[in-house]
């Protein structure tokens, strides 16, 4: 059965809470308007966004006490050809020393901001030195659209337009009849910024916005029900953590899934049963060959998202997610509310509420009355 208002509660239960999005909100805007200020930094800023799952609405509710995670992109005019990756990084420092003291800690290729509220990533970037790519770029990055701090759930209409608006065009429905004045991929999409990574002393390409725009057009294409499977499967992840490797997880995970996810899903339930038999069905003959396959970054296809992972922990997760399908299944496939629900339960943990006495999903639209209504007096004749 799907369940739908059990899986609604779900959702509802799972997802970052109204004062988890106002802590990344101010956490990130403080540090953003802090580096416009600054005067050394922001003549060398040319624009700041958020990323990562936050900004994709792939973020499940923080736990055990942790606190919300949120990336902010600094997309700067420095040379990479000139700098070398730690010079470049050591420019932020004096910044924060001055506003995170004692706060702060170097990353290979970011800083961490630890609050007590919220933990920020400060990615620094350069844009390419092309000076026809960088024109174009520097416009691009600057538009609403890519500085916006809602989230893509927040906003479903949003595109990638220099003159998008989140006050006019940003709650648009799922549609595709709209006049579309989306960036072209060519602008941009071969110009990735470029990350300092001390560890290795070189700069490499990174495309977050490529990550962003992606999830935008497969959520759109799945009727918004993508971003919810991500977080249900992180949830699932979660709930057994003591019995999953602890790799594939955050995004590699969130990668594997819209790999597998078709388009068109008609409700989070059947989404769900179809993700875990997509993993199974496309990585099983890997899983069992112990073998990683390549999975091409959306941004940069040279980037093998599952580059890190060991085979070991590939093949442990595939076949976790091969269990998990039988239940899934099992759970969409049953005519018993109470069955189904406890199978749902099995995958997700008491965060998913059991339906009661009179639960399971309505029949939708008029049913006809099989037969003609009698008056139980004759108090009408």
């Amino acid at each position: 059965m799907e369940l739908r208002p059990q899986f609604e509660q779900f959702l509802r239960d799972i997802r970052p809470s109204e004062r988890h999005k106002e802590e990344w909100k101010m956490g990130s805007r403080t540090l953003r308007e802090r580096l416009d200020a600054d005067p050394v930094l922001s003549p060398l800023i040319v624009a700041s966004f958020l990323q990562g799952s936050v900004r994709r609405s792939t973020a499940v509710r923080p736990t055990g006490g942790k606190r919300s995670d949120v990336d902010v992109v600094v997309v700067t005019k420095i040379d990479h050809n000139a700098d070398q990756p730690a010079v470049a990084m050591e420019r932020f420092e004096p910044f924060l020393n001055r506003h995170y003291p004692g706060k702060w800690k170097q990353q290979d290729r970011s800083f961490g901001i630890e609050l007590s509220y919220v933990d920020l990533d400060l990615v620094v970037t350069a844009l390419p030195t092309d000076p026809t790519a960088r024109a174009k770029l520097e416009e691009l990055y600057r538009s609403k659209a890519v500085e916006t701090t809602k989230s893509l759930e927040d906003l479903t209409g949003w595109r990638l337009s220099k003159s998008w608006n989140p006050d006019t065009s940003g709650l648009a429905a799922f549609s595709s009849t709209a006049t579309d004045d989306t960036v072209p991929d060519a602008d941009w999409k071969p110009h990735p910024l470029m990350l300092p990574d001390r560890a290795v002393k070189k700069w490499g390409p990174t495309h977050p916005l490529a990550q962003i725009k992606w999830t935008a057009d497969k959520n759109r294409a799945c009727n918004g029900h993508y971003i919810n499977v991500v977080r249900a499967l992180k949830w699932w992840r979660h709930e057994h953590a003591d019995k999953l490797p602890k790799y594939p997880k955050g995004y590699p995970l969130e990668h594997m899934i819209g790999h597998v996810f078709p388009d068109d899903t008609r409700c989070l339930a059947q989404g769900v049963t179809l993700a875990f038999e997509g993993l199974r069905d496309k990585f099983g003959l890997s899983a069992q060959l112990g073998i990683v396959p390549y999975l091409a970054d959306h941004g940069v296809p040279t980037h093998n998202v599952l580059k890190r992972l060991e085979p070991k922990d590939f093949t442990a997760f595939i076949n976790a997610a091969t269990a998990a399908a039988d239940t899934a299944r099992k759970a969409l496939d049953s005519q018993d509310a109470e069955e189904s629900g406890g199978f749902w339960q099995e995958l997700f943990g008491t965060s998913f509420s059991l339906p009661g006495p009179q639960g399971g999903d309505r029949a939708r639209g008029f049913t006809a009355p099989t037969v003609a209504a009698q008056p139980k007096t004759d108090r009408f004749a």
